[in-house]
């Protein structure tokens, strides 16, 4: 019995020792859990306060800003009037009227919100104005400001009243009498910011060239940047002190005109053709005798000059008197005819041709279709590492001959060394090939052929080639068999039926423009090796397809490309197209003109198989032909489009269309 006793009461001493002990820790939980909502709703309070501190310091800076703004935008300024003795009595021809000018000063006046008297500091300047121009000259000492109006002829300007009223200044112009008025301007300083902003301001309002402020604005903003402009008025050099080149200050002689001239510009009217002519010859007189022989941007100075003075009597009108083109161009061109002609055979003709041509001056014919005529070099790359990869090129080539162009270190090194290719290409004087195969063996290889000619004008010369000959090839053959031109023509549809269909388009396009097939491409024997085409055929300076297939009939096969008299490609693919894409690259690569021999043609592949077609300039070389007129033989003029390709291109789409 004692031991059940005592087991029940260690049971209730357990339990109630258990009960007091989850007590003890509840309340030590409650206890934590207040503890930490005290420490965070304090910190929320410290965060939430310096919050507010930060948005009431952002919005002090706004409002100071604003009224900064509101300083530029509407200035405070005050105006007193002070009269003065009279001085002088300006006369003028033309003035404005006293309610015009009270209109335009209204518009600027400005509205008084502070009549507190402000500290003022006068100055008696005397005050002119003309019909030209008005210029503020301000100055700024401490917190008062002193405005001078000025003008350049003060003799012949006309007079000004100023009138004032409380709310609204207005000055008056009179013709006979002139008052000194000092103009008192009491202005709110402002910070280095507002300086700056002030500063963009007027420079936005000088290049746009219209004035986009009110005058009230434009007068603040000469105010604060007077100080600054005085200070370095000194130091920088006046309109007048600038150096003009003589087309520039070139005075026509108009009074040496025939009257006729001066009549027509008088009264607004084109002259006659015989007194435009007898005017340029007085023009051109009077320009030689700055410069015997003018340049053409000179020319075109004084050209612009008489053109922008007298529109409607020697601009160039279409038919509703709109303006043609630049309206210059037959001026221009009869003036530098009339030069050309009175410097012919003189020492001046002579020195300009002959410094041309011992300069070597690059011209569009060599950029002409180019891209990246002369590239900079690649990122992370120097002179001295750029040369460092081309010996490495030339080594290869040493070692392992013209096969290393399979190579993915030698295609690498190629594109990475494009640079310093077009930097040896476009020397002047031009290099000569050997020199350059010596420098760049791999570039006169197929692949090299292509991949320069690539990364020149972003054409694949190859693939548009093929695409070209699937697209229109045939249709080309279909439109001579439907439409020969000439008995040459019928000749190669009779004999190419067999032939491979770029080398039957070429045969046509060549028949059809008249031009023999050697001009472009040469025949020699399947066997022959780069010595016996040098020693065997004839071969010219400009670029060559020689094909290696038989002398009597021209057919596919082995090819190689000459220039300059020398062997300089041999393909590794036995086709015909790919032997035309690589000659034809080669003009662009090497910065050649068309021979005359196959110009039409290899300008109608420009155009139509590559997509080359710049709006200016030409490959083709200018031919001669026999002048008409005198029997002499003179160059042919040279055109953006050769007429007899056009005429072609436009038959073909016509075709094609059909």
């Amino acid at each position: 019995m004692p031991t059940r006793e005592i087991k029940v009461g260690l049971a209730y001493f357990v339990s109630s020792y258990i009960h007091i002990f989850h007590t003890v820790e509840m309340a030590a939980v409650e206890k934590l859990r207040s503890v930490i909502n005290e420490r965070l709703a304090a910190a929320a309070d410290e965060i939430f306060g310096v919050f507010a501190q930060a948005l009431s310091a952002y919005e002090e800076e706004i409002c100071r800003q604003r009224r900064l703004l509101d300083t530029v935008l509407k200035p405070q300024i005050q105006l007193h009037r002070t009269e003065l003795p009279q001085q002088h009595v300006c006369n003028e021809e033309e003035v404005l009227t006293d309610q015009q000018l009270c209109s335009q000063e209204r518009n600027s006046s400005l509205d008084q919100e502070d009549p507190e008297p402000p500290q003022i500091k006068e100055e008696q300047e005397e005050l002119c104005t003309s019909q030209e121009e008005e210029q503020f000259e301000l100055k700024q000492e401490t917190d008062a400001f002193m405005v001078t109006l000025t003008d350049e002829e003060s003799v012949h300007s006309g007079q000004i009243c100023a009138k004032e009223s409380v709310d609204k200044p207005q000055i008056k112009l009179n013709r006979t009498e002139t008052e000194i008025v000092t103009l008192d301007l009491q202005v709110i300083p402002t910070s280095s910011l507002l300086n700056s902003a002030l500063s963009v301001s007027e420079s936005r309002s000088t290049s746009s060239g219209t004035p986009n402020s009110s005058p009230s604005q434009l007068l603040a903003i000469a105010l604060f940047s007077s100080q600054a402009g005085n200070r370095d008025s000194s130091n920088r050099p006046s309109t007048s002190q600038v150096l003009k080149t003589w087309p520039e200050t070139f005075q026509v002689p108009w009074e040496q005109m025939p009257q006729e001239i001066r009549s027509a510009i008088l009264s607004g009217k084109r002259p006659k053709p015989t007194e435009r002519r007898q005017m340029v010859r007085i023009l051109v007189d009077e320009m030689r005798r700055y410069e015997a022989n003018p340049t053409r941007s000179q020319c075109l100075t004084v050209i612009r000059n008489i053109i922008r003075q007298y529109p409607k009597s020697f601009a160039d009108m279409t038919a509703d008197w709109s303006l043609l083109g630049c309206g210059y161009t037959s001026l221009l061109i009869q003036v530098k005819n009339r030069i050309e002609n009175v410097n012919r055979g003189g020492n001046y003709a002579h020195h300009r041709a002959s410094r041309s041509s011992s300069t070597y001056k690059r011209g569009p014919t060599d950029t002409y279709g180019c891209t990246r005529f002369q590239p900079e070099l690649p990122p992370e790359e120097t002179n001295e590492t750029v040369e460092q990869n081309r010996q490495r090129l030339v080594e290869i080539y040493r070692q392992e001959g013209a096969g290393g162009v399979e190579r993915a270190e030698v295609k690498n090194q190629m594109e990475l060394t494009f640079c310093l290719q077009r930097r040896h290409i476009n020397e002047l004087p031009p290099p000569d090939i050997e020199n350059m195969r010596s420098k760049w063996p791999f570039l006169f290889t197929q692949m090299c052929i292509y991949a320069h000619f690539e990364l020149l004008t972003d054409i694949n010369v190859l693939r548009s080639m093929e695409l070209s000959m699937v697209e229109c090839g045939r249709a080309i053959t279909e439109y001579f068999r439907g439409k020969p031109t000439n008995r040459d023509v019928k000749d190669v549809l009779s004999n190419c039926e067999d032939n491979e269909m770029a080398l039957c388009v070429v045969q046509l396009l060549m028949a059809h423009f008249g031009e023999d097939l050697t001009g472009l491409v040469l025949l020699t024997n399947v066997s022959a090796t780069a010595a016996d085409v040098e020693t065997t055929l004839t071969l010219p300076a400009s670029p060559r397809l020689i094909l290696l297939g038989g002398t009597g009939q021209v057919t596919t096969g082995r090819w190689m490309i000459t220039l300059e008299g020398r062997v300089i490609s041999e393909g590794i693919t036995p086709t015909f197209l790919t032997g035309l894409a690589a000659v034809f690259a080669i003009y662009y690569i090497f910065n050649l003109q068309y021979q005359e021999e196959a110009a039409c043609t290899l300008e109608f592949i420009q155009r139509r198989f590559i997509g080359i077609n710049p709006e200016r300039g030409t490959k083709a070389i200018r031919g001669k032909v026999v002048c008409k007129k005198t029997g002499v033989i003179v160059q042919k003029k040279s055109a953006t489009v050769n007429t007899n390709v056009s005429t072609l291109l436009k038959n073909l789409l016509d075709f094609e269309s059909d």
